[in-house]
């Protein structure tokens, strides 16, 4: 279980370092690849390739009774280790692309850039090895709070790669986006670890997120241009942009999961209740959203109760292969 944790370390340290990295761009500009917050990101990365790398070859030389997948003929690899591994190693790669691509198209960033969500998905990838990791060990406790609170973290730092999510008529994308894949991750985690309070633990991972993106990268941000003696754009307010693209009503969503849950389980009838649920709880979050920047738009609240029945049903069913002990 050490390594599963190592891997929620690792995601954490990945998702501050991409947070401190977009305050640097909106209140400082253009950077260089070495600075702390690329250096923090990749650091994440490191860490979840090393560790993906040691249990790999620890369960190849003393093998146990865990399942492993066998790789090059030669290695015993947990899956949460070797999606993890290759996430982490394909985010390195992507790094010297990136590299590449601000040496030619300069260092101002933007979220849609290839080697951006290139490296986006490669981290998505490797919070996913973690949550396979916790899975395979959802009978202990403490495997199903990790697995919580990596939903948490995994679900914050997805929101990164929510901003390339195409336009979409007639409603608003990016609040629609968000809300349909909080409610898959919140109905994951219900339906994975089968007991109350582990949604909201994931709800209050995602608002602790929220909280350390919101009071830490901003004045970071400020004493770390004011030690390499660099001025802040004009317009630099303080404010933790990315943190309003996130919204707040996450942990009340996830208690009205909990609630919906435990009346469902007491009927026997939490398979009928799920759909309705993360239809309810999507239109929870995106009210919550939209109240949050100031734009009413009931088409996306009625897009989200519509679309967050299929995105319940999708989480719902996707804990199958995780309890099976993979």
């Amino acid at each position: 279980m050490i390594g599963a944790w190592l891997l929620l370390a690792a995601a954490v340290t990945e998702t501050f370092g991409l947070m401190w990295d977009l305050q640097w761009h909106a209140d400082v500009g253009p950077d260089t690849f070495f600075t702390a917050p690329h250096l923090m990101i990749y650091l994440g990365m490191a860490m979840c390739g090393l560790t993906s790398l040691t249990v790999v070859l620890r369960h190849t030389f003393r093998p146990t009774d865990a399942r492993t997948v066998r790789v090059l003929g030669t290695f015993n690899a947990p899956l949460g280790f070797l999606v993890g591994g290759l996430g982490s190693a394909g985010g390195l790669l992507y790094g010297l692309m990136d590299l590449w691509w601000h040496t030619v198209y300069g260092f101002d960033a933007t979220p849609t850039s290839p080697p951006h969500v290139a490296l986006s998905l490669c981290s998505l990838l490797e919070v996913v090895g973690g949550m396979i990791a916790f899975a395979a060990l959802h009978e202990r406790r403490a495997a199903r709070f990790g697995f919580a609170v990596i939903v948490g973290v995994a679900c914050y730092g997805t929101i990164f790669l929510l901003l390339s999510t195409p336009p979409l008529p007639f409603v608003s994308t990016l609040p629609l986006a968000v809300a349909l894949m909080l409610v898959f991750g919140l109905v994951l985690v219900a339906a994975v670890t089968r007991r109350p309070g582990y949604v909201t633990v994931a709800g209050l991972s995602f608002a602790a997120m929220q909280l350390i993106t919101l009071f830490a990268a901003p004045p970071v941000t400020r004493a770390y241009a004011a030690a390499l003696d660099l001025p802040l754009r004009d317009y630099a307010d303080g404010i933790a942009w990315f943190a309003m693209y996130a919204p707040l009503a996450v942990v009340p969503a996830a208690l009205v999961v909990e609630a919906v849950l435990v009346v469902g389980r007491r009927r026997s009838t939490p398979r009928t209740v799920v759909p309705l649920l993360g239809g309810a709880a999507a239109a929870v979050l995106v009210v919550g959203h939209l109240v949050q920047v100031g734009q009413p738009d009931p088409a996306t609240v009625v897009a989200a109760a519509v679309l967050g029945v299929g995105a319940g049903w999708l989480g719902w069913r996707g804990a199958a292969p995780l309890r099976v002990g993979v």
